[in-house]
């Protein structure tokens, strides 16, 4: 029953990113209502499994983040005292001249649906974290992810490299010439490769860093022992070059710099751990750092232009940052909303523009702003937890601590890259990096503890 369960699961993740990345009411809600029964149905078939694992995170983890969405269901609820209401509600009840409830969302709708979205991302993270309990089974979800990973690029790849517009997925809409695969959003596409690419450099690790000697087996020369890495490592390297090519190639700048961030942490986390000080895990390293490297500057002529070109005072974003700060300051403890930035970042949108941002391009601030600062350092904290205990994992673990490294390194990517742009906010993105950290917090501690 569990490998189905895996199957089950993994076929959500991979096939999350086809729809658009998800981001479309009917897809994201059938992600979430298959995430609701995949956990039922792990719920339900738990007795019938004699003798499994069964561990859960830290509870001030799953506290914390049942505080952020317990205040989204307050927002959104009509039963709070009236100095919490927020006065757009007491105005439009006077322009129609009609009695209305009042709440401290602008929308609840909207935050009803961000929470239901939020809530799928939790048990996709759930269901990874119980499955990926028992080593087999969490090395059989990494590899699932590295496979599509490297399909999505591929296709990404011959998509750029052809000219040819799927307007079957895309219905002919006018693209800018960048590899985006199945996401319309280049930059969102960027962070969902960079996640895959760190999967794919934790896998390759794994497969090389801890090789096994045989019992009276007769010790190879210099010669020998290049050709059998060469024969193991040709393909976890070829994998790591396209999809390294199809994210450089998305001429995402913050997409590429905060995967670079990630790969640099992932690195340093795999060569720094006390057990592992041998010649062998330092070519694995360097190995993967070089074939990078060999991607980026064989297409990097486009993104590196685009990265000169840039002038953080001529930015939009700066000054939607600022509006956005002061939103916050205006109402930092009760929010406007969760889901609701769209709408009630009109209020403070003062940008002589043609173009609305309805999302904040900085996650964090985002958060903020609907929130409230202290559900949103709630959410936070709930965040953090988990890197804490991937962290922890990596010190811990005497081995695959490749697992609990790959879930610090996949923070780092979507934590830098939500300072500038909104892709932890697509589903199929979510959807992969709860399913990252499900399966390095449970691969933090030893199936044998």
């Amino acid at each position: 029953m569990n490998r189905s369960l895996v199957l089950l699961l993994m076929l959500l993740v991979v096939l999350s990113p086809l729809p658009l990345g998800s981001n479309r009411e009917w897809s994201w809600t059938l992600c979430a209502l298959l995430a609701a029964g995949l956990t039922l149905l792990w719920a339900l078939t738990r007795g019938w499994r004699g003798g499994e694992i069964t561990r859960f995170v830290h509870p001030a983890i799953s506290a914390s983040f049942l505080i952020a969405c317990g205040w989204v269901l307050v927002q959104a609820s009509g039963w709070v005292p009236a100095g919490w209401k927020h006065p757009m509600w007491l105005e439009t009840a006077g322009v129609l001249g009609e009695s209305l409830p009042g709440l401290i969302s602008l929308s609840a709708e909207d935050s009803y649906t961000a929470l239901m979205r939020l809530l799928g991302y939790a048990l996709v993270f759930f269901l990874a974290f119980q499955l990926a309990l028992e080593r087999s089974r969490a090395r059989a979800m990494l590899g699932w992810l590295v496979m599509a990973g490297l399909a999505y690029g591929v296709f990404g790849l011959i998509v750029f490299w052809s000219d040819y517009s799927p307007d079957w997925l895309f219905r002919g809409k006018a693209l800018l010439h960048d590899v985006r695969s199945t996401f319309v959003n280049r930059n969102h596409f960027a962070t969902w490769q960079g996640l895959t690419l760190l999967s794919a450099v934790a896998l390759f690790y794994l497969g090389m860093a801890r090789t096994e000697r045989r019992p009276y087996e007769m010790p190879t020369d210099r010669a020998t022992s290049v050709e059998n890495f060469i024969l193991k490592a040709w393909q976890p390297l070829t994998t790591i070059l396209l999809m390294a090519t199809a994210l450089v190639l998305t001429h995402s700048r913050g997409g590429f710099l905060a995967t670079l961030a990630a790969v640099v942490v992932l690195l340093l986390l795999l060569d720094s751990h006390s057990v592992v000080k041998k010649a062998s895990a330092r070519v694995v390293v360097v190995s993967a750092l070089a074939v990078c490297s060999l991607a980026f500057f064989m297409t990097s002529e486009v993104l590196l232009d685009r990265i000169d070109r840039t002038d953080i005072t001529t930015e939009e974003r700066v000054v939607v940052f600022e509006n956005v700060r002061h939103g916050i300051a205006e109402n930092p403890l009760l929010g406007f909303g969760y889901g609701t930035f769209a709408d009630s970042f009109r209020l403070y949108d003062r940008i002589e523009s043609p173009v609305h941002y309805d999302r904040a391009h900085n996650t964090w601030l985002e958060n903020l702003f609907e929130l409230g600062v202290p559900a949103a350092m709630a959410l936070f904290f709930a965040l953090g937890g988990l890197v804490l205990t991937c962290l922890k994992g990596v010190r811990r673990r005497e081995r695959d601590w490749a697992y609990p490294a790959l879930g610090v390194a996949a923070s780092v990517l979507v934590g830098v890259h939500a300072l500038l742009d909104f892709s932890l906010q697509i589903p199929a993105v979510a959807i992969l990096y709860a399913c990252i950290m499900g399966l390095s917090c449970a691969q933090s501690w030893s199936s044998r503890a």
